[in-house]
């Protein structure tokens, strides 16, 4: 891992200008750079024109790809005409090991046909608690063609990797014919357009794309029946993971519906 930081000394009157240029930037990094693990813009308490970035990386590759992206070329200029002065950078790399990655592997899958009747059945079998129902607006879901959906869900509230009840519905992933079995075991994917990529390279089967809209990266994918493991993949965005987490833990999720 890479980190680095930016030290900023702004012009008077230039704050605004320049926090605004940071906030594009910061919202660019979070849609094209997946390898950037962190992005921090704050400022000292002291003085309103002191200004620090932190930014970390998964590695040089990452950092190199950030180096050369178009919308940093064009920040760049605006940037130092905010500035009394070039920001002052510092590159850090790691001194010790990186800590063990959280397992990818978080949930599995099933669709049910009565979803109040299943909560009760696998809380009274395995003793378990769940989660309240959430709403999942999806507004494309093609699975194959595209169509606004709904799918109501619960999670356990247990340790990872939870049971995911979802109710029958339609006519096509989380369809009726559907339940009765594990339908995917989902994992955590933090570059779901990379994960696209790799799934079409290695001639896996896509079942279902949910996406914000025509063309937009998917949010979550569910691959066609793995030949080894018997059953489907769903890879899901790490950005959901705070609210999902916020879910188990409360059993409300966040807002008191789900969506994308």
């Amino acid at each position: 891992m890479i980190t680095a930081t930016a030290a900023q000394l702004v012009k008077p009157g230039k704050e605004e200008e320049l926090d605004a240029l940071m906030a594009q930037l910061a919202a660019d990094i979070a849609e094209h750079e997946p390898g950037c693990l962190r992005f921090d813009y704050v400022r000292t308490e002291s003085s309103g024109r002191r200004r620090l970035v932190i930014e970390q990386y998964r590695d040089e590759a990452a950092l190199d790809a950030h180096k050369q992206t178009p919308y940093l070329r064009e920040f760049i200029p605006k940037l130092l005409d905010c500035l009394e002065e070039p920001p002052k950078v510092t590159t850090y790399r790691e001194l010790l090991p990186a800590p063990p990655a959280d397992p990818s592997f978080f949930h599995t899958g099933i669709v049910v046909p009565d979803l109040e009747k299943a909560v009760a059945r696998y809380s009274d079998v395995f003793g378990i608690e769940f989660t309240e129902p959430a709403v999942f607006q999806i507004p494309r879901l093609e699975d194959p063609d595209p169509h606004p959906a709904e799918l109501v869900a619960v999670f356990s509230r247990t340790a990872p990797p939870y049971y995911e009840l979802i109710q029958a519905a339609g006519s096509g992933i989380t369809s009726a014919e559907h339940a009765g079995k594990i339908l995917y075991y989902g994992v955590w994917e933090p570059d779901m357009r990379g994960r696209l990529e790799r799934l079409q390279e290695q001639g896996i089967g896509i079942d279902a794309a949910f996406r914000s809209g025509p063309g937009a990266v998917p949010f979550a994918l569910i691959t066609a029946v793995d030949p080894v493991l018997g059953t489907r993949i769903e890879y899901v965005d790490t950005a959901d993971r705070g609210p999902i987490d916020e879910w188990v833990r409360t059993g409300r999720y966040p807002g008191g519906v789900g969506g994308n």
